[in-house]
């Protein structure tokens, strides 16, 4: 599996806004010590391994979020949810209120991001699924980068806060996302 260079630059472009550029580039040539393939420069089109990518990602959480997985990847898809609609490469996509075209945009915004696995968009009347399926590596970035990614997407686009919860279906981890609360 591989992560498309859009991936990492997005991860910079909120881990700037967030922390202040100088922040980041302090991290990241630390960072590059231990894995040099961050040495290189990263095109929207560059493929790279996820394992440094998940790596860097963890490095990031250890660094900004106090070591907790849960939370420092929850925060990272908040606010890069928020940051793609609000001033990302999704702002000016979607008007306010529109939830549930947004959530179905989500598999397609997988696709740019990841080679492998799949993001599914299973909507009800009450709320909306996502599933995650056919990561051939299982980490914790995958869950709740993602879905912490649709919490923020629809709280830009104007939705009360959502109520998400984790769900174990088989062998994949799915949360139900609320498209906005009722």
């Amino acid at each position: 599996m591989e992560v498309k260079g859009v991936a990492f630059l997005a991860r910079q472009a909120m881990a700037e806004a967030t922390y202040g550029v100088e922040a980041w580039r302090r991290f990241l040539a630390d960072f590059a010590k231990q894995e040099p393939l961050f040495l290189q420069p990263v095109l929207p089109v560059t493929r790279l391994p996820v394992v440094p990518f998940l790596a860097l990602n963890d490095a990031l959480v250890r660094t900004f979020h106090g070591g907790d997985p849960v939370q420092g990847y929850w925060q990272f898809g908040v606010a890069s949810g928020q940051y793609a609609l609000s001033q990302g490469q999704l702002r000016g996509m979607f008007e306010q209120g529109e939830f549930r075209r947004f959530l179905q945009f989500t598999p397609f915004i997988w696709k740019g991001y990841f080679t492998e696995g799949e993001l599914q968009v299973l909507p009800g009347p009450e709320a909306t699924e996502l599933r995650i399926l056919g990561v051939p590596h299982r980490h914790v970035y995958f869950e709740y980068a993602v879905m912490g990614f649709a919490k923020g997407g629809l709280e830009a686009l104007g939705a009360k806060p959502c109520r998400c919860r984790r769900c174990r279906a088989s062998a994949a981890a799915t949360t139900r996302c609320a498209t906005a609360s009722r």
